[in-house]
C-alpha cells in the first residue's frame, strides 16, 4: 500500500484516510456550490415570463386594472391552462386549455397585391392559437374568467382598453382582421407565391439582432455577412400546421423575450412584449420579409 510503504504506524494510516475523505467531500460540496451559483446565475430574469406581465390576470386584478378579478388561490396560469378537467383537446389547439373560446367570425385580411391573390386563406381565419388569443383580445369575451375548477373566477370583464395605460392602444383589441396582419394562410403558399427574393424560408431563424448600420441588401446570403445575428427559433417553429397565427409573431408566456438594446434605443424603453424577434430595427419584420 502507498501509506504503509512511508508510514508503517496503523494510526497515523488511519489519520491519513480520514484527512483524505474530509479533503474529498470539501471538494463536492464546492464542486455542488459552484454548480448552484452558475444555475442561479444562468436563470431567467425576474418578470420575463408570466408573472408579472399583462398575461397575468391576477397580477392585473391586484392592482385594480380593467376591472379584472384575481383567482381566490392568486395563480397565474389557470386563466389559461388547468391540470384537471381541461376542455377537450380535440376542441382546442392548446394542452389543458381552461379558458372560454372567443365565438366571433371575422373576415380575413384583403390582400393587396395582386400577386398575392393565390394565397388562400383556411375557412376559419382564427384557425389554431388565434381563436384562444381572441378569448381575451376581441373585446367580448371576460378576460378574467377560467374552468369549472375550485377557485374559479367569475369572469365578468371584457378586454377593454383604457387610457394612461400601457394597454390603451386599440390594435389591442382585435374586432377586424383587414386591418391586422394577415394571419390564417400557409406560409408555404405565400413562399410559393412570392419566392425568395420576397420571402424568407420558413427554416430560417429568428433575426436576433439588425446592425447599427443598415444595409441596402437585406437578400439572406448577404445578412450573416452584414452583421445579422440569429436567435435559435424558426419561423417554421411558430406556424400552427404552416398556418400563420398570432402566434407566429407573439410568444404569449414572455413579456421580454424579445428585449431592445437599450444603448441603442431610447432609453427608458427596452422591452419587446410578448414577439418572437425585436422590433428594434424591425427585426421582427425582417425574419420573414426581404424588403
Amino acid at each position: 500500500m502507498y501509506f504503509t510503504k512511508y508510514d508503517s504506524n496503523k494510526k497515523s494510516l488511519k489519520e491519513s484516510k480520514k484527512m483524505m475523505k474530509k479533503l474529498v467531500t470539501l471538494l463536492a460540496i464546492a464542486a455542488l456550490t459552484a454548480l448552484g451559483s452558475s444555475a442561479l446565475f444562468a436563470g431567467q430574469a425576474p418578470q420575463t415570463g408570466v408573472n408579472g406581465s399583462m398575461h397575468d390576470i391576477t397580477y392585473l386584478g391586484s392592482t385594480g386594472y380593467g376591472g379584472y378579478q384575481q383567482d381566490d388561490f392568486q395563480r397565474v396560469c389557470i386563466f389559461c391552462h388547468t391540470p384537471h378537467n381541461a376542455q377537450p383537446q380535440g376542441d382546442v389547439p392548446a394542452p389543458l386549455w381552461n379558458h372560454e373560446a372567443s365565438t366571433v367570425d371575422l373576415a380575413p385580411y384583403t390582400w393587396a397585391a395582386p400577386a398575392n391573390l393565390p394565397i388562400a386563406f383556411d375557412v376559419d381565419p382564427l384557425i389554431g392559437p388565434s381563436r384562444l388569443c381572441m378569448g381575451c383580445h376581441d373585446g367580448i369575451t371576460a378576460v378574467d374568467k377560467h374552468g369549472p375548477d375550485v377557485g374559479t373566477a367569475a369572469g365578468t370583464a371584457a378586454y377593454k382598453a383604457l387610457p394612461g395605460t400601457p394597454m390603451s392602444s386599440p390594435g389591442r383589441a382585435i374586432t377586424d382582421l383587414t386591418v391586422t396582419h394577415p394571419i390564417g394562410f400557409l406560409y408555404s403558399d405565400a413562399f410559393a407565391e412570392r419566392g425568395p427574393t420576397e420571402l424568407i424560408p420558413d427554416s430560417a431563424l429568428f433575426i436576433n439582432r439588425v446592425p447599427n448600420s443598415p444595409t441596402v441588401n437585406t437578400q439572406p446570403a448577404q445578412r450573416v455577412a452584414s452583421g445579422y445575428t440569429y436567435g435559435t427559433k424558426r419561423i417554421s417553429d411558430t406556424m400552427y400546421s404552416g398556418y400563420m397565427t398570432c402566434a407566429s409573431c407573439h410568444e404569449v408566456h414572455n413579456t421580454k423575450n424579445s428585449e431592445n438594446d437599450p444603448s441603442i434605443n431610447t432609453p427608458g424603453y427596452t422591452p419587446n412584449y410578448f414577439v418572437w424577434a425585436r422590433e428594434q430595427g424591425s427585426a421582427l419584420c425582417l425574419s420573414c420579409h426581404v424588403k
